[in-house]
């Protein structure tokens, strides 16, 4: 949920998002409190959280910002968190000896901390018990499951609505067009666009900066290309913008998908040329976020499975292994 370009008018609209957030929050308040924020993927909720960790983090002894909790482990995450409150690398070794260590020397410290893209029950058992952390403490967590967040006892919930009307128009146009409207004979075809879009900022997005800069008789034909295809919209707004990167960027944008998604942006520049970051960057299928590389988990996804499907029974058979079962898997349980 992290890039998106934005018209000013726009940004209104996502500066309303972080105000609401902040009310349910209510910084400066007595006690210890949880929030959700809560919808689709694609919407924009690590954005929002990223945004309301940008403005309110000074206000707490301590802040930590842990990304794509559903994708890591619970003891490396128990000891990111705790290295980022204590200024120290702990030794941890199982999850229950995290949890004690994290309400030892956490329970009197006022701490924020952001729990980016939950999917499991677990997850927040084991990273924000209830009284864990110290008085006016804050817990946001983002996740697309709204009851997950009321089986941990939260209630407080902000719910991100998609972006319709002349928002979504707004939206699409300064990334197609680097305006707030589009001229006049190009109207219709973006609300064509939007339409495909179906109210999600990273579509507009991408789908935008996917037709910068091309005629319009082109736009047509690359609309036309997406009636009538076996997957939801943003997956095929996904799908044509890879298939329109040339074979050479394809690779690379494969690696980034695979290898390089959250690494340091001085690294990956030794392994993806520079021109082609740049290309991803301005076709938004990238960002940098503090000195990292970012790529959407549905974009990610899409490389993972462009991979896999070139050889779905076989992981020897295929162009790039990065799980660790199948790395053993196909050399025969033999590193």
């Amino acid at each position: 949920d992290a890039h998106i370009g934005m018209w000013p008018s726009t940004q209104l609209e996502f500066r309303s998002h972080v105000q609401d957030v902040k009310k349910l929050l209510d910084v400066g308040g007595n006690g210890r409190r949880m929030v959700g924020i809560w919808g689709t993927s694609g919407i924009g909720k690590t954005t929002i959280a990223k945004a309301i960790w940008n403005a309110i983090a000074h206000e707490f002894e301590g802040s930590c910002f842990l990304e794509n909790v559903r994708e890591g482990s619970l003891v490396q995450l128990q000891k990111t968190l705790l290295h980022k409150y204590l200024g120290k690398k702990l030794k941890i070794h199982s999850v229950d000896e995290g949890i004690g260590v994290i309400k030892e020397r956490l329970r009197h410290k006022k701490i924020l901390l952001i729990l980016d893209d939950v999917d499991q029950l677990e997850q927040l058992k084991k990273l924000a018990g209830d009284d864990w952390f110290g008085e006016g403490s804050r817990v946001i967590i983002t996740t697309q499951n709204r009851r997950l967040l009321k089986n941990h006892g939260i209630y407080l919930i902000y719910k991100v609505k998609k972006l319709y009307g002349n928002r979504a128009l707004e939206l699409f146009s300064w990334n197609a067009f680097r305006t707030n409207e589009p001229p006049k004979d190009y109207l219709e075809l973006a609300q064509r666009a939007i339409a495909f879009a179906d109210g999600l900022p990273l579509a507009l997005t991408i789908l935008g900066s996917h037709l910068r800069g091309i005629d319009i008789r082109r736009w047509q034909v690359i609309l036309d290309g997406y009636e009538g295809e076996p997957y939801t919209h943003i997956e095929r707004i996904l799908q044509k913008s890879y298939d329109a990167l040339d074979p050479c960027a394809k690779e690379y944008f494969l690696d980034i998908a695979c290898f390089f998604k959250g690494e340091k942006k001085d690294y990956v520049p030794q392994v993806v040329p520079q021109k082609f970051i740049e290309e991803f960057r301005d076709k938004a299928l990238i960002n940098i976020e503090w000195s990292k590389i970012v790529m959407h988990d549905l974009l990610a996804n899409l490389g993972n499975d462009i991979v896999r499907k070139k050889s779905p029974n076989d992981p020897g058979q295929r162009s790039r292994l990065w799980f660790h079962e199948d790395v053993i898997t196909s050399s025969d349980g033999k590193y």
